[in-house]
Formats: C-alpha cells, structure tokens, sequence
C-alpha cells in the first residue's frame, strides 16, 4: 500500500479540548501552516494547568524532540504531498511518537461539570477523570445496544 494510505487517517483537524474525552491524535498534520497552528497549540496545552499538563520532564523533551524532527521536515518540504517516501515515513513516525507521549497520561486529566441533581435545584460539581468518563459512555451504549439486541430478538420469536 501506498504511505500516504497510511497517513490519511491520522491527519485530521486538532482535537478540540473543550470535552475531549475521546482521545484523538493532537497531531494531526496536513501542511507547514498547519504544523504551526497545531505546534502553539499543543504547547499551549503542555503547560501545567493544560491537557497535557501532567507531562514529566522527560516526556515534555521526548515531544519537543519529535515537533523539532518534524519542524526540519516541514522546512524542507512545506507539503506533505510534495515529500520523499523517506521524509513521508520520518514525519508519520515522529508524529506517532509525540500522539502516544501526549496521550499516554490524557486519561488522567480531571473534567468537572456543573450538573443539577435529581429532586433539587442546586448544582453540584462533579469532577472525573477522562478516562472514566469515556468508560461510563462506552459502558451506556453497550446497555443501549444489548438492550435493544433483547428488544429485537423478543419481537422476532
């Protein structure tokens, strides 16, 4: 298959980190303008009260590495479609490797929201980690779908 096959699914637009608990790719690249905005962003949020905020040291150096890497890519070649297969291959992997550091602790970030409670009119603040956030949706839709699965097969026999 062709590389850029390979690259085409992961060069969306950046995650917006207003609920973002799907842990899409930050990096998500298509041309040297978009390396730019992307870049200010995704240092943006590594700052400690950011998404990425819970980085260590090491892995704030691993990124920096990785955006560095691909920076010198981009101020080769400004498109991706005008690249080498080599400058192709070198872009994804340095891209790849900054995603999995950026999204490896992204499940930890705390997400509070104001909600109103059942039987009162005062709102009460609850606050969960990404991750578990992500699992109470996966756990719903999966009830849904059994649920629904049941409903089915109770009409058809």
């Amino acid at each position: 298959m062709k590389l850029g096959l390979y690259l085409s699914p992961l060069l969306f637009a950046i995650a917006q980190c207003a609920f973002a608990a799907k842990t899409e790719a930050p990096l998500q690249l298509k041309s040297k303008t978009d390396f730019d905005t992307t870049v200010a962003h995704v240092r943006a949020e590594m700052k400690p009260d950011g998404r990425f905020g819970k980085l260590s040291d090491s892995e704030r150096e691993s990124v920096e590495g990785d955006l560095k890497a691909m920076s010198a890519l981009f101020d080769k070649t400004p498109e991706i479609s005008a690249m080498s297969a080599d400058d192709k291959r070198a872009l994804f992997n340095a891209q790849e490797a900054a995603n999995a550091t950026l999204l490896k602790r992204d499940g930890d970030r705390l997400i509070c929201t104001k909600e109103m409670r059942s039987g009162t009119h005062f709102p009460v603040t609850n606050c969960r980690t990404a991750r578990d956030i992500e699992k109470q949706r996966n756990d719903s839709q999966e009830v849904m779908r059994r649920n629904q699965s049941q409903q089915n097969m109770m009409k058809g026999g």
